[in-house]
């Protein structure tokens, strides 16, 4: 069999089980091969928060420290070998040898055994779903809980008086602010707690993806940004004359922005990105773009200043602007 036809019949078979392959070549772990677990330490460079595993069917990841690619090649770094190498490491993995002529009765087999542990895979997902499903509600109550005897938050929070802002109904716990993290048809489920340094962190399971945390009453002009105290400082720049959606992150952009549309149908809408500048690629403006193109919204982009050298929020912009004195300078 020609090298090429044997590649491709090794890609072919490895399609959609990559995280099983790149455990078995490269001794990854489950969570370095699930797409859901964002921004981990890279395996080959180590970076901190840098790596993500995007897809099981063609193995394709990304390091914003040593770059992206598909899964072979993630076993070329990680391994230290060549294309032809990490082709024969996956077919060792999924048993396939190179032959001069391969029977319709072995394409049947691989095409079995695939289905089976699609099955298989198919079948922990809805088990891990129903599980964390569960946790989730019982993290929904927690969060009920304990925002019911909350206090209001003081203004002389470190974290506030760092960033200028009010506390904006804010609640606080000992040293923790508690900000309310909500949902569809606005059901509280998970509290963002914010130290007084501004390390951030959710209750244990609480739910994390399609959350939003809300300033303002209904409004002809709807913000939808990342960050809290982003979103705080939006409100404040519009005088309160506006709604905001704090998406409490990049990931959660475009879900945010459709469930915003759905609050307020009659509105106009406004994604205002964090300006990533000093990344390869502006990761805030790339998210701004795809979610503002699900809902026909308007993207701001704050500008780069030197003064922030990790990139610019709209929070950075209120505080170089004069903070609590914002239109007075």
């Amino acid at each position: 069999m020609k090298t090429t036809l044997f590649t491709e019949q090794v890609k072919q078979a490895a399609a959609g089980h990559w995280d099983d392959i790149l455990q078995s070549a490269c001794h990854l772990s489950e969570k370095e091969v699930n797409p859901k677990a964002n921004n981990i330490p890279c395996p080959h460079c180590g970076g901190h928060d840098r790596y993500s595993f995007m897809r099981i069917e063609d193995g394709n990841y990304i390091c914003r420290q040593c770059g992206s690619g598909d899964g072979f090649n993630l076993i070329m770094k990680i391994q230290e070998c060549d294309f032809s190498s990490a082709v024969k490491k996956v077919a060792e993995v999924l048993g396939i040898e190179q032959k001069p002529f391969y029977t319709p009765t072995k394409i049947t087999m691989h095409k079995a055994q695939g289905q089976m542990r699609q099955q298989e895979r198919q079948r922990r997902s809805e088990v891990e779903a129903e599980k964390q499903q569960k946790l989730q509600k019982l993290a929904a109550i927690d969060a009920a809980e304990k925002m019911a005897i909350g206090s209001p938050a003081t203004s002389h929070h470190p974290y506030l008086m760092r960033k200028e802002l009010p506390p904006l109904g804010s609640l606080q716990k000992g040293e923790l602010l508690m900000v309310g993290l909500y949902t569809h048809h606005h059901k509280l489920v998970n509290i963002e707690f914010i130290t007084g340094k501004g390390k951030k962190f959710g209750l244990k399971h609480g739910q994390r993806k399609a959350v939003y945390h809300r300033f303002g009453s209904p409004a002809w002009t709807v913000y939808i940004c990342e960050g809290w105290a982003t979103g705080a400082s939006l409100y404040l720049m519009e005088n309160g004359a506006v709604r905001v959606y704090s998406a409490m992150g990049k990931g959660n952009l475009e879900a945010v922005a459709c469930i915003a549309r759905d609050q307020n149908p009659d509105s106009r809408f406004i994604i205002a990105a964090d300006n990533d500048a000093h990344l390869p690629t502006n990761l805030g403006l790339t998210s701004a773009l795809k979610a503002a193109e699900i809902i026909g919204a308007t993207v701001m982009l704050p500008p780069a200043m030197a003064s922030c050298p990790q990139g610019t929020d709209f929070s950075d912009f209120y505080l170089a602007n004069g903070g609590q004195n914002y239109g007075a300078l």
